[in-house]
């Protein structure tokens, strides 16, 4: 029999690595996948590599190789971590491979998400009444909540992308009642914390995410409509009473969005230069879209090459003022059009319309845990990919190892309800 020890652990670590430290998560993902590799070859065992996921992965990995040979020169070794994005569709078909060969390791990666939830919602509450959190970091820019990512402010991000876990072992449990009031609560909680991040793309994607499973999960319909009222309740009492919070996440958003007289806002992005009569995301996010689309103007087809926008967004040819900098233009679907062009931008797209049709032909099916399995999972692509809100970097590795671990439980679906 198999011995599975190491690789169960660092699995069951994945979501405290994504806290903690990314390069332990990064160097654990490494590890199962040599583990992987070795086991499939030993055996000659290549099952778990013969599936549409892996072909599609790795063709859309050889254009982005083809694309990265042919950027210039001068530019050439400033984004050779592209090279290795292979990794992702490894990482994909690792955690599929010990999902699968582990006993009970599903149900104990859930657990392990849903104790990373527990903490970071007590530590965030503390963070947000004492105003430092039990390692004694202070709240970022004086009023939002970030626990233990400390200035790296994507506490909201994370509890959204692995929020559909919790959903999912609802489902699992969804005959242990006390169990599950505690799952609810958990999640209730959890949109609570996602509002004090000051995260407001995760906070309008949480209100998405949470229609979404109100639409799609019938068993679960009754509950979260009177946990969804509970929460924003909650949510509102914090607005009323947190200055600061209301300021960011209600007020500024509307003064960004639409046209105002701000100042700060001429600075950034002059009015006489808006296309249209408002804002797209804030006038910050619109100076980086307009100078992303100049450089997908300037090669439609094929794009300015994978991770380039920071090298040429100060190129008087794109850049709009002396703000267009930036890592990324902050929105996937126009970083990979300047980036990847059309051509990159159909196998996103492509996809994207794949899982919308998933779900529209799952909507009317009968209620069953393979149902309301295949549901949550295709959440987490409908979220990770939703393009009408501001997003990471495509290529950074914390943002695409989260776009691409439910792969792996996608697979297991297919494996496991097959």
């Amino acid at each position: 029999m198999d011995n599975y020890k190491i690789e169960k652990t660092l699995i069951i670590l994945i979501p405290f690595s994504t806290i903690f430290s990314i390069f332990f998560l990064e160097l654990s993902l490494v590890c199962l996948s040599f583990s992987c590799l070795y086991r499939c070859f030993k055996k000659k065992n290549f099952y778990y590599f013969k599936n549409k996921f892996f072909i599609f992965f790795n063709i859309f990995y050889f254009y982005i190789l083809l694309r990265y040979f042919w950027i210039d020169k001068d530019i050439f070794f400033l984004s050779t971590s592209v090279i290795f994005y292979f990794r992702f569709g490894l990482y994909v078909i690792a955690l599929y491979y010990f999902l699968v060969n582990i006993p009970k390791l599903e149900n104990h990666f859930f657990l392990s998400v849903l104790l990373s939830f527990l903490i970071l919602i007590i530590d965030s509450f503390i963070q947000f009444f004492l105003g430092q959190n039990i390692l004694g970091l202070e709240l970022s820019g004086g009023n939002r909540v970030s626990s233990f990512f400390g200035s790296e402010l994507i506490l909201g991000s994370y509890l959204l992308k692995y929020l559909p876990f919790i959903y999912l072992l609802i489902i699992k449990n969804i005959h242990n009642t006390r169990f599950y009031f505690f799952l609810i609560s958990t999640i209730m909680l959890s949109q609570v914390v996602i509002f004090i991040s000051g995260e407001r793309a995760a906070f309008i994607m949480m209100i998405v995410l949470t229609i979404y499973f109100l639409l799609t999960l019938k068993t679960l319909r009754v509950m979260r409509i009177v946990f969804f009222i509970i929460s924003t309740l909650i949510i509102l009492i914090i607005s009323l009473n947190s200055s600061a919070i209301k300021e960011r996440i209600i007020n500024q958003t509307i003064n960004e969005i639409i046209k105002s007289d701000n100042s700060t806002n001429n600075e950034i992005f002059d009015k006489e230069d808006l296309k249209y009569n408002f804002y797209l995301a804030s006038p910050t996010h619109t100076n980086y879209f307009y100078t992303a689309f100049n450089m997908f103007n300037d090669n439609k087809l094929f794009g300015k090459g994978p991770k380039i926008y920071r090298y040429l967004c100060d190129d008087p040819k794109f850049k709009i003022n002396e703000w267009s900098c930036a890592t990324h233009p902050h929105n996937y679907y126009i970083q990979i059009l300047a980036e990847l062009g059309i051509f990159g931008f159909l196998f996103v797209a492509f996809f994207y319309l794949h899982i919308c049709i998933q779900i529209l032909r799952n909507f009317n099916k009968k209620i069953s845990e393979k149902n309301n399995y295949i549901t949550c999972i295709m959440c987490f692509f409908l979220i990770g990919l939703w393009p009408l809100t501001t997003t990471g970097n495509f290529f950074n590795n914390w943002v695409s190892i989260s776009l691409y671990l439910p792969f792996s439980f996608y697979l297991l679906a297919n494996n496991k309800y097959r």
